[in-house]
């Protein structure tokens, strides 16, 4: 009977054990933060009266550097991620848009192309397909590598490209077969329609109006073709243009937590030499006063930031632009007429669109100047403890027992 009343005893133990160990983390967590709250207090709004000369350097001491790690470091984070989300913008996502956009729209100039030129019958089989047919399928294979050589595609992305290239491959291969018996209309008819649907899954006839339609792609398992699998590539890089563009949450609170450290080590530093100059009658810190020089450069990177995110930004409408507003019909229009003002839907003109705003989007003299920013803070820190360091032992050293601190 004892055994089982200590078995049911047990789970009332554990929660007891449980609900002290929280209590006691509680308050440890409490106590720290109190005691943090009360010197970021004695930090940022000291007595005027009081302070002995010993205790506020060693205050600054532990204060100053560590202000110095925590503001570099967030804005270097900070920094670094939107002018990587830049450069992937900017030299991965936006080329690859442009080049799965161009792959898409010459394969379906080139099918109107081969349906208008197959229709001549025995012409077509002794002249051969047109020069824009060779053209555009040369320039939609060369888009395709491109974006294979672009690392914007993850891994699975790649597969599904290079699948997309196999069909093309294969495409042309039934296009040739179709040339080969352009005076036989039905088997012309036949392997056109089977490289139509190798294009297509739901392809669209072509018209007078329009002699090289675009066809509405599938998606699911039902997205099959090469357009298919093309608009599919184009809508995930889309949506991951748009995430990096994207204000992240991540990086807002290390912008914040930035903002706040700087304001705190400036004005600590500001009060730290007016303090040596009252007390130390030193009338200017030289090491302190290096040590704030890099403070100056702050301005120049938030600014810098604000654009890049701003030119981000931007680019959003500009790639939605790309994969669901050009079409083949546009592209030839500017292609048969290119004197007669850029076509606001063109491949070319939203590609000159986006470099143009990535270009203006950065102060072009901080490029490569990233990856610096925390270790200057580090640096920054280690001045600043070096020399508070240096003036606190002076000060030890020369001050006698009972003089006034």
């Amino acid at each position: 009977m004892a055994r089982q009343e200590g078995r049911r005893l047990a789970p009332d133990g554990r929660l007891r054990a449980v609900t002290q160990d929280t209590l006691r983390l509680t308050r440890a967590v409490a106590a720290v933060t109190a005691e943090l709250v009360r010197r970021v207090h004695r930090y940022a709004w000291p007595s005027a009266a009081g302070h002995r000369n010993r205790a506020y350097l060693r205050d600054r001491l532990v204060a100053l550097p560590l202000l110095a790690v925590v503001a570099f470091g967030a804005l270097g984070w900070a920094y670094a991620g939107v002018r990587g989300d830049s450069a992937y913008i900017r030299e991965r996502a936006a080329p690859a848009l442009v080049d799965l956009a161009d792959a898409r729209a010459s394969l379906l100039i080139a099918q109107g192309e081969a349906e208008r030129n197959l229709a001549e019958g025995r012409a077509a089989e002794l002249s051969g397909l047109s020069e824009r047919y060779r053209t555009r399928i040369a320039r939609a294979t060369q888009s395709l590598n491109q974006v294979t050589r672009s690392g914007a595609l993850t891994v699975a992305e790649e597969q599904e490209l290079r699948v997309v290239s196999a069909l093309v491959v294969d495409y042309t291969g039934w296009i040739g077969r179709a040339q080969g018996h352009a005076t036989d209309p039905v088997l012309r008819d036949a392997e056109l329609t089977y490289a139509r649907s190798m294009l297509c899954s739901r392809p669209v006839a072509a018209t007078g109006r329009n002699p090289y339609p675009a066809c509405p792609a599938d998606t699911g398992s039902a997205a099959t073709s090469i357009v298919d699998r093309v608009t599919g590539l184009e809508g995930r890089l889309s949506a991951r243009l748009a995430d990096r563009a994207a204000w992240g949450a991540a990086t807002i609170t290390a912008a914040v937590i930035a903002a706040l450290a700087f304001a705190l080590l400036a004005a600590g530093l500001w009060r730290t030499m007016s303090f040596l100059r009252r007390r130390f009658r030193i009338r200017l810190s030289i090491p302190l006063a290096a040590a704030a020089l890099p403070l100056l450069a702050v301005p120049f990177l938030t600014v810098d930031a604000l654009l890049a995110l701003d030119a981000q930004h931007g680019t959003v409408p500009v790639a939605d632009a790309l994969a669901e507003k050009t079409s083949p019909r546009t592209e030839t229009a500017a292609e048969e007429s290119p004197f007669a003002g850029p076509e606001s839907q063109a491949i070319e003109t939203l590609r000159a669109r986006l470099d143009e705003g990535l270009a203006d989007g950065r102060l072009a003299f901080l490029d490569g100047i990233a990856p610096f920013v925390f270790p200057t803070g580090l640096a920054v820190a280690a001045v600043i403890a070096g020399t508070l360091h240096a003036y606190r032992r002076e000060y030890l050293v020369v001050s006698r027992p009972g003089a006034a601190a």
